[in-house]
Order: structure tokens, then C-alpha cells, then sequence
């Protein structure tokens, strides 16, 4: 399906724009009763775009891989989107309710002006960060997309011949990345803390001859955290479940064993949830497109929780803006997890 936000999004702009000049225009010259109805249908037009902006917003979300910075953009420019798309919708009702208002009184009609130039400030901010996404991050860009995938791969690449491989490296303001190698086993023993159950640590390889953590299961479930807290997250990690059966959450924002955010892997089902104080919340389920997908992420910035596989967002869900908490994985089942490339990103 084509991204139709990019054609859509250009047009309730304009429109709420120059319903806001007409506006203004009709505020001078009160003799010209046809203005106020102008601005009228123009308003109640654009407000209408606003909603296709949106709806049209969130599915380009959903067909593109954001990542980083971007991913916070990306919320703001969401949130933005949503608070104009309101304000107009609502005060296209208000015009509706004043439509036969000829005798034009300028004591309601000068309120009624500033409450439409209100609206226009969080359209102007959700047009700025949507521009953001495009020309500062590439978001939806094929090109771009395409020489982020290669430049990662060249990285890990990279890292491996410089020896980097071997212990987490964490960084002062949260971020870890952790490219497993020969010695997994011992690093994963000294720097991760397994909280709840027990796991066996060993060192596989993989098809190309990279090393692999494996984490086999000898008492479920187990919760794994490393790092710090951080507030808004994005969370990668390569895993291998070809020889695990049950069910594998990647963990987020994590208080204690009862109360953490996940992404969820169980028999070709993603789901993003919140567990608190040992209840938990679907917040969306879907189907993974590719079961042999091997590159999982989740981002948690404030309100909005993403899931992604390779390169593809599978679920979308939205909840309460958590703590800063830990991440980590949460295994449930028995066999043997192998888990590559580890990689946390703190996003504000």
C-alpha cells in the first residue's frame, strides 16, 4: 500500500492556514458577510484533512523502520498531530454553531479568530518535526533506509575485526551495546544479573562463524537486567529461538520481576504489554510477517511502544508514560536461547 501521508498531510496545512487569513481579512472589512462563512467551510475542510493526516500518518508509521533520534521525533510529531487534529475537529463544531451568526459582533467574532490562531501553533510544530523526520533523519527515505542497513552491518563488522567483541561497553548516559564473542559465557556471568530463575551460559556459532551467547534453561522463568535506568528506550538484540520452546520477552523500563514493559516472542506472535505488580496489559498483539526474523526491536518513548522485526514495524501500542526503569529479557520455557548483537539506545 503507497504512503499516502506525504500527499495527504500538505493539504489541511494550507487550508487551516488560509481560513485563519480569511479570518483576519473579515475582522477589517465586517461588511463582507461572506467571509466569516468562508473561513467557515474552510476550517471545517481542513479540520477534516487533519483527521486524514492522521489516520494516514499512522500507517506510514507502521510500513517504516525509525530508529534513534528519530524515534523521538517521531513521537512528538504523533502527540502534535493528535493535539491539532482535536482542536480542529472541535472548533470546526463551534464555526457549525455560529454559522448563522450574520450580525458579526466583533466581541465574539475576535475571540472565535484567537481561538482558531490557537490551533495553529501545534500545527506549525507537528509540520516542523514531520519535516524533521524526512530531511534531518530520512525516515521513509528508500535510499536512506538502505545505507542504514549496510553502514550497521559494516559496523558489526568492524567491531569484530578490532577485537571489540567480548563485554558489554555501557556508556554514562545508559546506552549498552554488546557484541558477543568467544569469552560470552564469562562476560555474560560478571555483567548481567540474573534476578529470577536460572540460566546456563555458553558460547555457539553462528552460519557465518560469529559468536553467539546461548542461555539455556535450567529453572523458568528468568528475568536478566543490565545497565542503568533510562527513561525512553530503544532496544535491539539479534536472537536465535530455533532451539528454545516458549515464549521470550524483551524488557523495558523494569521496577522489579512484577512490574516491567516487554516486547513478547511466542510461536510467530509479537505482543507489546505492561506488567504491574504482576498484572499484565496486552497493549497490541499481531502476527510476525517473517517467523524467521532474527533482529528484534522495541522502542518505549513516553505514551508510545513500537515492535519491530528486521526492518518492519509489527506492533504498535500506547499506555501510560513509565518510570525510568532497566532492560533485559524475561525467558519463559525451556531449551536454549542464542542471542547476538545486543544493543540499547537512550532516546531522550
Amino acid at each position: 500500500m503507497p504512503n499516502l501521508h506525504p500527499m495527504v498531510v500538505h493539504f489541511p496545512i494550507a487550508l487551516l492556514i488560509v481560513a485563519f487569513t480569511v479570518d483576519l481579512v473579515a475582522l477589517f472589512f465586517r461588511r463582507i458577510q461572506f467571509l466569516p462563512r468562508m473561513s467557515t467551510i474552510l476550517y471545517i475542510i481542513g479540520a477534516l484533512g487533519t483527521l486524514a493526516a492522521v489516520l494516514s500518518g499512522e500507517a506510514a508509521a507502521d510500513s517504516v523502520l525509525v530508529t534513534g533520534e528519530a524515534s523521538t521525533v517521531l513521537t512528538t510529531h504523533s502527540d502534535l498531530g493528535k493535539i491539532t487534529m482535536w482542536w480542529f475537529l472541535s472548533y470546526g463544531v463551534l464555526r457549525i454553531a455560529l454559522w448563522w451568526w450574520l450580525s458579526f459582533k466583533l466581541v465574539v467574532w475576535i475571540p472565535v479568530t484567537i481561538i482558531g490562531a490557537v490551533g495553529l501553533l501545534p500545527l506549525i510544530q507537528a509540520a516542523s518535526f514531520g519535516g524533521d523526520m524526512v530531511y534531518e533523519h530520512g525516515v521513509g527515505v528508500a535510499v536512506v533506509d538502505s545505507m542504514s542497513a549496510k553502514i550497521e552491518e559494516q559496523e558489526e563488522a568492524l567491531m569484530r575485526l578490532r577485537g571489540v567483541a567480548g563485554s558489554p561497553k555501557l556508556e554514562d548516559n545508559g546506552a549498552w551495546q554488546w557484541i558477543p564473542g568467544p569469552d560470552a559465557d564469562d562476560a555474560f556471568n560478571l555483567a548481567f544479573n540474573v534476578v529470577m530463575g536460572e540460566v546456563t551460559a555458553g558460547v555457539t556459532e553462528n552460519t557465518v562463524g560469529n559468536s553467539e551467547l546461548s542461555l539455556t534453561v535450567v529453572t523458568s522463568p528468568v528475568l536478566i537486567t543490565y545497565g542503568k535506568a533510562v527513561e525512553s528506550v530503544e532496544f535491539r538484540a539479534v536472537m536465535d529461538l530455533s532451539e528454545f520452546d516458549g515464549s521470550v520477552r524483551m524488557v523495558h523500563h523494569v521496577q522489579d520481576s512484577l512490574s516491567y514493559h516487554f516486547l513478547e516472542l511466542e510461536n510467530g506472535t509479537m505482543r507489546l504489554g505492561v506488567a504491574s505488580s504482576g498484572v499484565e496489559e496486552i497493549q497490541h498483539e499481531a502476527v510476525l510477517p517473517n517467523p524467521e526474523a532474527r533482529t528484534i526491536g522495541v522502542v518505549g518513548d513516553r505514551t508510545h511502544f513500537r515492535g519491530y522485526a528486521d526492518d518492519t514495524q509489527v506492533a504498535h501500542g500506547h499506555g501510560q508514560a513509565p518510570e525510568a526503569g532497566l532492560t533485559g529479557f524475561m525467558i519463559r520455557g525451556s531449551g536454549t536461547v542464542k542471542l547476538g548483537r545486543m544493543r540499547l539506545t537512550p532516546l531522550r
